[in-house]
């Protein structure tokens, strides 16, 4: 399948649908709130034909594809109508014998709130949803060796005489399958007296010891987890897994660190020494400028964190392999991708923020842009015949749909639920005629912002593969 036809087909299995529940929890608060809801749409106008009509609202589908949508009585998108289009839906009322119908405006002002924010409300329910489905049908999951890569002068892991290279076995017998769930044992551990079988070479022996603090408890060593193609790092002979130590000699403490003297030294050699196994190696890099005007020398970084005891240690030969899990656990596993999933976007703004992530790393994207990282990731799902890439995409799509609609933006959800706060705080609503064109206003922004972003993923597509 083409490029084109898979960004295509990732669009109307994703985002579409996931348009269609948004306006469905619109459409459930409005009917819990008593509010007529004259029609729900699946597609957008003009009207293709009426599915059926079920007491006060009637289903319909609609010729364009790009969602769907809620037409409470009393409101045209995100403004109260005016005279003569509230006569013409009073006309409808009447001609359809709809009984003590409610507008949205006739509403108080927190059922309002409540059927503003059911929207996002069940997008964030949805990705939940997703996540414990992806549990059950079956995930990925990861186990590899539990590596050692250096050790802190007068630890207790140089106490207890442990050496680059080692490989953690066990932990007061419960055998380690990646990195964190040793750093994690070892933070319950704290202050209690610990076994380690470790592997050195062909040799495995035991080493015991107290979990204490390791006195430098700042330090963040960098781990590469990607190389990009035609990038300085690719011909510098970086590779996945390399733990950085240092950069001109500098020791290095923290991912902000790295990134910060890579930025001061665009176009100006680096020396860049990183451990890669028992080898520690001095790689000559210079960083150049990326698309969105950052230099950078093209390598995925994360922060490891050494653990309490003063070592730090990483996944090495990972092996991943898919399991599905019973009800109980597949909820438990849902809701911690869940919350990791809203961790890990509020790490995004918040390096946004402190300049630790790049232009071209936080660019808008629009439909196209959003069809063109899903192509990949449903070919993914075709190729290996799981489903897992394409749901778990769905359900963080599902979250950034949430928290790009409770945005205080006019024009969207965000935008009309600080009014009704504004409102709360005045004791009477703003006139109709002025909110409307404030939303008008913001509507035409979101307008501007999407048609702009659409050219850019057009002329500048988005390649994550």
């Amino acid at each position: 399948m083409s490029d084109f036809l898979l960004g295509v087909a990732s669009f109307l299995l994703v985002l579409i649908p996931l348009v269609i529940i948004h306006e469905f929890g619109h459409f459930i608060a409005a009917k819990l709130s008593g509010i007529t809801v004259l029609e729900f749409g699946i597609g957008f106008p003009p009207r293709a034909l009426i599915l059926f009509e079920k007491g006060d609202t009637i289903y319909t589908l609609n010729w364009l594809p790009i969602g769907g949508f809620v037409r409470p009585y009393g409101e045209d998108m995100v403004r109260q109508k005016t005279p003569e289009e509230l006569a013409e839906d009073r006309s409808e009322i009447e001609e359809r014998g709809i009984k003590n119908a409610k507008s949205v405006f006739e509403a108080g002002p927190w059922q309002r709130m409540f059927f503003m924010a059911a929207g996002p409300g069940i997008n964030f329910v949805a990705a939940l949803v997703l996540f414990i489905v992806v549990a059950l049908v079956g995930q990925p999951f990861q186990r590899a060796d539990v590596a050692v890569y250096d050790i802190q002068s007068g630890s207790a892991a140089e106490e207890a005489g442990l050496q680059q290279g080692d490989i953690i076995v066990s932990v007061n017998g419960d055998k380690m399958g990646e990195a964190d769930e040793f750093n994690d044992k070892l933070v319950d551990l704290e202050g209690q007296a610990v076994t380690l079988v470790v592997k050195r070479g062909d040799d495995q022996f035991e080493t015991s010891f107290v979990a204490q603090q390791a006195a430098d408890t700042d330090i963040e060593r960098v781990y590469v987890s990607g190389v990009e193609k035609d990038m300085p790092a690719a011909d510098a002979g970086f590779q996945e897994e390399d733990l950085i130590v240092a950069v001109d000699g500098i020791s290095v403490t923290s991912l902000k660190q790295l990134q910060d003297y890579t930025k001061s030294h665009n176009g100006k050699e680096m020396v860049v020494t990183v451990l890669r196994g028992t080898e520690r190696l001095d790689l000559k890099v210079t960083p150049k400028k990326d698309s969105g005007g950052t230099p950078r020398i093209g390598i995925g970084i994360s922060g490891v964190e050494p653990a309490i005891i003063g070592l730090t240690a990483i996944n090495e030969n990972t092996d991943v392999y898919t399991e599905a899990q019973p009800v109980g656990k597949a909820i438990q596993t849902g809701w911690e991708q869940f919350i990791r999933a809203l961790r890990l976007l509020g790490e995004f703004v918040q390096g946004l923020f402190n300049g630790d992530v790049s232009v071209s790393e936080a660019r808008p994207v629009s439909p196209v842009g959003i069809g063109q990282i899903g192509g990949p990731v449903l070919q993914q799902s075709l190729d290996d015949k799981v489903g897992y890439p394409i749901i778990n995409f769905a359900a963080m799509i599902s979250i950034a749909l949430a928290i790009t609609n409770l945005l205080p933006i006019p024009g969207l959800d965000g935008g009309r639920i600080l009014f009704v706060v504004i409102e709360l705080i005045r004791g009477k609503p703003m006139e109709p005629e002025r909110e409307g064109m404030i939303h008008f206003i913001g509507l035409l922004f979101l307008l501007g912002l999407v048609a702009i972003t659409l050219f850019n993923d057009i002329f500048n597509p988005i390649n994550i593969q």
